[in-house]
């Protein structure tokens, strides 16, 4: 008999232990000297511990319990996002954590991880019925993460369910409608849904220099430190903005200011081949899966991984407007990085899956030939 778990993925966790220590390197040097920030590296290296320990927890777990589970794992995550609205810590005008003493939680993160693992159980088979469900389960969080506000995570749960249901069966003309509405939607989004700060903050996205004094000083701040690295850099925590705190926030969403300056194009570019290396093994693994179900929980990983290093790569450089996205296993944050950890687990499950397959049809056809053989 087959075990679960007897085969192993080894490739991504190793990319990921990499990015984490590229991480920990960076969130040193950007809290070099800030005797507000000094323990962060400390921090950063434990929540990385917790995240690895949470990937391997997931790779034992039956794969039927994490079916099982997919929709508690949402409905906790609703209660979560409706206790922070008005229950969580207020921090620039924002409630979007729950405070535990030294520690806080960010439900939206917790969102994320629910549609991944919840929406694939409607769009495995992706009847009409089950397409609009999916959807009504994607909104409810959607409306709840906008309201606390935060923009950039309101887009991403819509960004996991719209990669999730283009990889399933879906009917394609359903899918050419909905795309369609979400076309025609997005006005109306931005005159009623958006805060003052953030249609500002996609106004100076536009045009940097009118708002180079307000909204668009972090990233014209990020965008000259990057810059001013040239090639190779100026050295690891040599970095003149950096040092200087001229970049806001540089150990969190604008980590790749640092590394920009410091380690120059070909630091940013390493850390790009690295997470490329994870998303192309994402996509090796997908492809040998045939479990419906696992195929589109690999697909709304890879899509949330892909957001966010796109999303806050190109924040950093001025050619996305600001969020509070970060970077996976690099900008510092307990929330997500122990979220990440779990997702990677499922990617690493997803795997350890589709082996079992694969090794069963191998057993089956083995057997056939013998039979007719003998």
């Amino acid at each position: 008999m087959v075990k679960e778990n007897k085969k192993r993925e080894f490739v991504i966790p190793a990319l990921i232990v990499i990015i984490m220590v590229y991480g920990i390197l960076a969130i040193t040097s950007a809290v070099a000297g800030d005797v507000h920030h000094h323990g962060y590296p400390i921090r950063q290296m434990f929540w990385d511990v917790i995240a690895i320990a949470m990937m391997l927890a997931v790779v034992k777990l039956s794969k039927n319990l994490l079916r099982d589970i997919a929709l508690g794992v949402y409905v906790l995550s609703i209660v979560l996002l409706i206790f922070v609205l008005f229950k969580g810590m207020s921090v620039g005008g924002s409630r979007r954590w729950i405070d535990f003493g030294p520690l806080s939680f960010q439900p939206s993160e917790l969102a994320k991880l629910a549609l991944v693992v919840l929406i694939p159980l409607f769009l495995e088979k992706p009847s009409f019925k089950n397409v609009l469900i999916s959807s009504a389960l994607t909104l409810l969080p959607m409306g709840l993460v906008v309201y606390e506000p935060d923009l950039g995570t309101t887009v991403l749960l819509g960004f996991i369910w719209l990669s999730i249901l283009i990889a399933s069966k879906a009917n394609l003309k359903w899918v050419v409608i909905i795309l369609l509405l979400i076309f025609l939607a997005i006005p109306l989004f931005y005159f009623f849904g958006l805060k003052d700060y953030q249609k500002k903050r996609i106004e100076a996205f536009l045009n940097p220099e009118r708002y180079s004094k307000g909204v668009a000083y972090n990233a014209l701040q990020s965008t000259h430190a990057i810059g001013s690295g040239g090639l190779l850099g100026k050295g690891y925590m040599k970095g003149t903005a950096n040092l200087l705190n001229f970049v806001p926030v540089e150990y969190s969403d604008f980590i790749v200011a640092v590394i920009g300056e410091e380690l120059g194009f070909i630091g940013v570019l390493t850390l790009i081949v690295l997470y490329s290396g994870v998303l192309f093994r994402m996509s090796k693994i997908y492809s040998v899966i045939d479990d419906d179900y696992w195929k589109l929980v690999v697909v709304g990983v890879g899509a949330t991984f892909f957001f966010h290093i796109a999303e806050n790569l190109l924040m950093c450089v001025g050619s996305a407007p600001v969020t509070g996205i970060p970077l996976p296993f690099v900008s510092y944050g307990g929330s997500s990085t122990m979220i990440f950890g779990i997702m990677i687990g499922l990617v690493m499950k997803a795997y350890a899956v589709s082996q079992i397959g694969r090794e069963v049809k191998e057993w089956a056809r083995w057997a056939g030939s013998s039979n007719s053989s003998g």
